[in-house]
């Protein structure tokens, strides 16, 4: 009988972690292969957040500075329609009222037209006005402004109105000043031109707007406040008088 020889040389099985270890000539293990592509993956996924925060960032903040200066432009308006304010007299029923009606969310006065192709005085009006679930601070300019119109409350044949503030979670009108009953000067909720024949010395605006959750923009501040002095409270004395009368005390002296 013959005996066989196995030759020793015959090929062996190798396991993985012989396989990961094996290293080609000039090369990398394929264990060392995984691992780079692995960090690889998340350095590239860390560099799409970052440019992603950053955008949308960099978006957050155009929005905001767009909605800020359109609040301030807003504000601006406001500031400059009270400081034209008016006290102008009106007769009703043998007595004499200043046009001036004002209340925590309305406002109506008489102010020096600032448009040229209208001239003299208009009808300014601030009302809150609610549209698709949202409401916002609306202003209406009216003109000419004539006498039995202010009376019986009609608006002038030229009319503007537009949006003034938007997404107002809260507004408070307050107006400062010593009415004929009261000793001192106080801040009120309302004035009345019937009732006190002047303005107020100062009107106060505070503006609270709708959070991001609330489903405001969220680009403004969510707050403001401004107050307001008005230049001219009461009708000068020589404003009163017609022009017959002015020419008549004229030709006396």
């Amino acid at each position: 009988m013959k005996r066989v020889n196995v030759s020793s040389n015959a090929p062996k099985p190798l396991d993985l972690c012989t396989l990961l270890s094996v290293r080609p000539a000039g090369g990398f293990t394929l264990l060392e292969l995984l691992i780079s592509l692995t960090l690889m993956g998340l350095v590239s996924l860390g560099v799409y957040s970052a440019l992603g925060f950053g955008a949308n960032a960099l978006e957050r903040g155009t929005s905001r500075s767009i909605e800020n200066q359109r609040v301030r432009a807003a504000l601006a308006l406001i500031v400059r329609k009270l400081k034209s304010a008016y006290p102008l007299m009106l007769p009703v029923d043998g007595e004499r009222l200043v046009y001036f009606f004002g209340d925590e969310e309305e406002l109506r006065f008489i102010a020096s037209a600032d448009r040229p192709e209208i001239g003299g005085l208009e009808k300014v009006s601030y009302f809150i006005k609610e549209e698709d679930g949202q409401r916002g601070l609306w202003m209406r300019i009216s003109a000419p402004t004539l006498p039995a119109d202010l009376v019986e409350e009609r608006e002038g044949s030229l009319s503007l109105e537009a949006e003034v503030l938007s997404d107002v979670d809260e507004l408070v009108w307050e107006y400062f000043g010593q009415r004929q009953t009261e000793d001192e000067e106080a801040w009120h909720e309302s004035w009345n031109g019937e009732e006190e024949p002047k303005l107020p010395q100062a009107v106060r605006l505070s503006w609270r707007a709708l959070s991001p959750a609330q489903g405001g923009m969220g680009g403004a501040p969510n707050a403001w406040q401004i107050e307001v002095p008005i230049q001219v409270q009461e009708p000068v004395s020589e404003l009163r008088r017609t022009p017959q009368n002015r020419g008549r005390n004229r030709s006396r002296r």
